[in-house]
């Protein structure tokens, strides 16, 4: 199994937090406010974990999963660091391999769609849509969408330097912001809430929630 941040992954959690003047690390766990004690929770790309590690605190139960070895390494010490109250599954794996549909009351992918291909992105967020339990949530945290005029020239900045760094360094591809909510409405989620995270003003990055609809009675 291919590791893409074999020798970048030590990093990523702490110049995710530098990079974003501390907002990325709140986008991550700006939708948890959600969950109810024995929620079941899939955080698909977990990295370091720290939505993962948050939402055990507040009773869930979590799935983590991530392809990476290296990030898992980094999350098992995350656990034992924090001892977490209720157990984390860590799952090393595609996540095209959970195939527990409908089974999840929240399926979270914080920055984790912007690493593909505008056709593999569409497939991704499908798939994630299908683990959302009728009437549960589906939570993308990302980069914003530009805007028009000078604030979208500062996100578009913003994002081309994240994502040149990681383009070079791992197996993201370079592409564009995507539109994240069309991709949750896609996946069969209306919104139903958005909470940015800005740095002096200027909308950089987003918490996006989507539920999926109840099933008639």
């Amino acid at each position: 199994m291919k590791d893409g941040y074999r020798f970048v992954g030590f990093q990523y959690e702490l110049t995710g937090a530098l990079y974003s003047l501390g907002r990325i690390p709140r986008c991550k766990t700006a939708m948890l406010k959600h969950l109810k004690p024995g929620d079941r929770v899939l955080v698909a790309g977990v990295g370091h974990g720290t939505e993962a590690v948050e939402a055990s605190r507040l009773g869930a139960h979590v799935t983590a999963v991530d392809i990476s070895e290296t990030m898992l390494k980094h999350f098992r010490r995350r656990i034992e660091r924090d001892r977490p109250p209720v157990p984390i599954d860590v799952v090393h794996d595609d996540i095209f391999n959970v195939r527990e549909e409908a089974s999840y009351d929240m399926v979270i992918a914080n920055f984790f769609l912007n690493v593909f291909s505008k056709t593999r992105v569409k497939e991704v967020a499908d798939h994630l849509g299908t683990l959302v339990r009728p009437g549960g949530r589906f939570v993308v945290g990302e980069f914003v969408l530009p805007e028009p005029g000078w604030m979208g020239v500062i996100q578009r900045i913003n994002w081309y330097i994240a994502i040149s760094f990681y383009s070079l360094t791992t197996e993201a591809v370079f592409h564009p912001v995507w539109d994240y909510p069309a991709l949750v409405r896609g996946a069969g989620c209306e919104i139903e809430e958005i909470e940015y995270f800005t740095v002096c003003g200027v909308r950089l990055y987003w918490s996006i929630l989507g539920r999926k609809k109840a099933e008639a009675a």
